[in-house]
């Protein structure tokens, strides 16, 4: 199947942000988790993370061809990247919450620190005028000493009390600050009761379970896309190719189709011929039997009438000498002759139409 044009444009792009950001990420929280060696640890970093989706592309296009422990060690060492990218952008989303947290922190430290100099300032102020309120007031002089000796000191402590209200704004104004970048994660802390490091710990394994995962299957899916619209036009022309001799085997065989219908119809017309040459010599040997047998009927009958001519003449012999002893059946004998004669005629004819239709 063929992805069109836009949807490989779109894989292409989302696994080369996804992938880029994704290794970004990594070597910048591997290179926090090794500090000492910054720069070998980020090339380290990143010459395995570009190994990583290489690899997984090649494991994608060959996996029917490889070697069966070699598919198992690239599938192993494609998992084990993945996992050492999910623990670099662990590292580097901790670090970016640890930052903020630290500040944070600090921050609060500092203005409960500013917080307990004020009480201190404070009760040191109160303190100084007690001292001075239990001098008796008959002791004018001696009071106004003492408010003169504290004058100084609680001036200092004012101006320094001023100071740290100065501070504390700043340090309320700095958390709040910090507060507007981790503000999401303390809101989900307040409503769902959750200690906001435990809410930051599972965002970042939701994060880090996805984020490696999908840079790779959008690599595979990118490569997939590419190199299914490079064959787009081989495979195009592979079936030009196999519509070409599709058609010629065609041809060819409705050629052969065609000269062996002419051959059957020459043998069928071969056929036929000595088909009616064999009838027309049945015919002639039935007409030829035909006018055996009527020849032969014909001989039979002329025998016959000789036979019976004879005997006919034999009788009139016989008759004519007893006639010639009683000549009054002279015209008799004549009668019978003649009426003998009249009944072969209509015999011959008969014979002889009987012949006729025979040889129809």
């Amino acid at each position: 199947m063929i992805v069109s044009l836009w949807i490989t444009i779109g894989l292409v792009i989302a696994a080369a942000l996804v992938s880029t950001l994704g290794a970004y990420f990594s070597i910048i929280g591997i290179g926090a988790l090794f500090s000492g060696a910054l720069v070998a640890v980020c090339l380290m970093a990143g010459s395995l993370e570009f190994a990583k989706f290489v690899l997984a592309a090649y494991l994608h296009q060959t996996w029917k061809n490889i070697n069966v422990a070699f598919k198992i060690y690239m599938t192993f060492a494609v998992i084990t990247l993945s996992a050492i990218t999910s623990i670099g952008v662990f590292g580097f989303l901790s670090d970016a919450y640890q930052s903020a947290s630290t500040v944070l922190e600090g921050e609060t430290i500092k203005l409960e620190n500013v917080k307990k100099q004020q009480e201190m300032i404070t009760t040191e102020i109160e303190r100084l005028n007690y001292s001075v309120e239990e001098i008796p007031e008959e002791r004018i002089s001696k009071r106004l000493a003492a408010r003169q000796a504290i004058e100084p000191r609680i001036l200092e402590l004012n101006k320094k009390y001023a100071d740290n209200e100065k501070t504390i704004t700043e340090s309320n104004l700095n958390i709040l600050e910090v507060k507007k970048k981790v503000g999401p994660l303390i809101y989900i802390s307040r409503n769902f009761n959750i200690p906001i490091d435990k809410v930051v710990q599972y965002l970042i394994l939701i994060f880090v379970s996805v984020f490696d995962p999908l840079a790779i299957c959008l690599v595979v899916a990118a490569t997939y896309s590419i190199e299914t619209r490079k064959n787009k036009h081989l495979v195009l022309h592979m079936q030009q190719m196999q519509e070409a001799e599709l058609e010629a085997k065609l041809a060819v065989a409705r050629q052969a189709a065609a000269k062996k219908i002419e051959e059957a119809a020459a043998a069928a017309a071969q056929t036929t011929a000595t088909v009616e040459a064999a009838a027309q010599a049945d015919v002639q040997q039935a007409v030829d039997a035909v006018v055996t047998e009527q020849k032969e009927t014909a001989a039979v009958e002329a025998e016959h009438s000789k036979t019976v001519e004879s005997q006919v003449k034999a009788e009139m012999q016989a008759e004519a000498k007893a006639e010639s002893v009683n000549p009054e059946n002279q015209a008799t004998e004549d009668d019978v002759i003649v009426q003998m004669n009249f009944k072969d005629e209509p015999t011959q004819d008969k014979a002889t139409k009987d012949e006729s239709s025979k040889v129809v």
